[in-house]
């Protein structure tokens, strides 16, 4: 650990990284830890932004963002991966764990490492590794849009900082044994919810990635997205209290069969509630089946006062219900579902979502697309 006694840190801000610290060991994700503390750095720090990045082989990709209020734009790198061997500071301080700070008016300057810096529309940064469990896992960088020298104070106290995040990950890891346990025993219930309803299994686990893509292009976090996967994971789980001669009825449901089928939401939140870990994930299984015009259910929700997340869910849902085989009818067409999708934005569903599930399907259709690189004109 970092010996600060020759240090002399101004403002607290010691003890402000160590209530931020506080702050992050209540995080249960790995993205949401993440994200958070590429906030609680950039605060503490006065940085412009805070990026952190996770090396995957020779490539780097962004993982966390915080940007300061004045700069509501995303980075210019937020949906590319960076070839390391063009970027030879960014390189080095992976390949050494040893953090570097640098700015456009050095005269020395890397022209490749010049290139992020004005595509970001910053001045200086700092690049920090990231530490997990003996190895550099990623990269952090503070951004500013001055000059800034990152004085030995501040360098000090960034690095025990992203030291400490990333013992939290290794501690996130060791605790992913017990959100294991978690989610099997839920998985039995879904097991036999899939014994009784025999569509169930194939349809989650497609509703589960067309959701994660929608929530992407909808420009959610790492964090939102572990939260919105749990979501749609068990956004059904509550059916497992309805009796199965109504879950698979050969015809439609009458007046009585239908206020049976429309407490499964509440019944899957009250199966959920007991365990702490999923509690954010309580909203999305509760309101998955309302509607943006408020007449779903349970509780009559409209438009954004529905959680965005359950709006996600809700049309992925319906999408993947339509182009389904059921006891009671034949599936619509590709094409019979889109119109479908298209004629309903504005009254059942959330029109930006049926927006984003229409282009990740038309991804989707051509083939889906690698993660491009962002390089210097002069590597490309």
């Amino acid at each position: 650990m970092t010996d600060f006694t020759s240090h002399t840190v101004v403002g607290g801000v010691l003890s402000q990284i160590a209530s931020a610290l506080e702050r992050l060991s209540v995080e249960t994700a790995p993205g949401a830890l993440l994200t958070a503390a590429a906030r609680e750095l950039r605060e503490r720090l006065g940085a412009q932004a805070v990026v952190l990045s996770r090396r995957e082989g020779d490539r780097l990709r962004e993982v966390a963002c915080s940007l300061h209020e004045s700069r509501s734009e995303r980075t210019t790198f937020s949906e590319y991966a960076y070839l390391l061997d063009d970027y030879p500071v960014t390189k080095r301080v992976l390949d050494t764990g040893r953090p570097v700070a640098f700015s456009l008016h050095d005269e020395d300057i890397d022209p490749n490492e010049a290139f992020v810096l004005r595509e970001m529309r910053m001045e200086s940064v700092l690049m920090l590794g990231l530490p997990v469990g003996g190895d550099v896992w990623g990269l952090v960088e503070l951004y500013d849009i001055g000059q800034r020298r990152f004085d030995e104070d501040e360098v000090a106290v960034s690095e025990f900082f992203v030291r400490q995040v990333g013992a939290l990950l290794v501690q996130l890891e060791h605790t992913e044994t017990v959100q294991r346990l978690y989610r099997e025993t839920l998985a039995s219930l879904a097991n036999a919810l899939e014994a009784k309803d025999a569509y169930t299994h194939d349809h989650t686990q497609e509703v589960v990635g067309l959701t994660l893509d929608v929530g992407r292009a909808l420009g959610l976090d790492a964090g939102e997205l572990d939260v919105l996967e749990l979501g749609a994971l068990f956004h059904d789980i509550g059916k497992i209290r309805v009796p199965e001669a109504i879950l698979n009825k050969p015809g439609p449901l009458d007046d009585e069969e239908w206020g049976v089928m429309r407490r499964h939401t509440v019944a899957g939140e009250a199966i959920l509630a007991p365990i702490t870990s999923l509690r954010a994930v309580l909203p999305i299984v509760r309101s998955s089946h309302e509607r943006w015009d408020g007449r779903g259910y349970p509780d009559g929700l409209a438009g954004e006062r529905i959680p965005l997340g359950a709006r996600i869910v809700s049309v992925c849902d319906a999408y993947r219900a339509m182009i389904e085989r059921r006891t009671y009818r034949e599936p619509l067409t590709e094409r019979e579902a889109l119109r479908e999708l298209r004629d309903n934005a504005g009254s059942q569903f959330d029109p930006e979502c049926v927006r984003a599930l229409l282009a990740v399907l038309t991804a989707r259709q051509a083939g889906g697309r690698p993660v491009p690189l962002h390089r210097p004109a002069h590597a490309a």
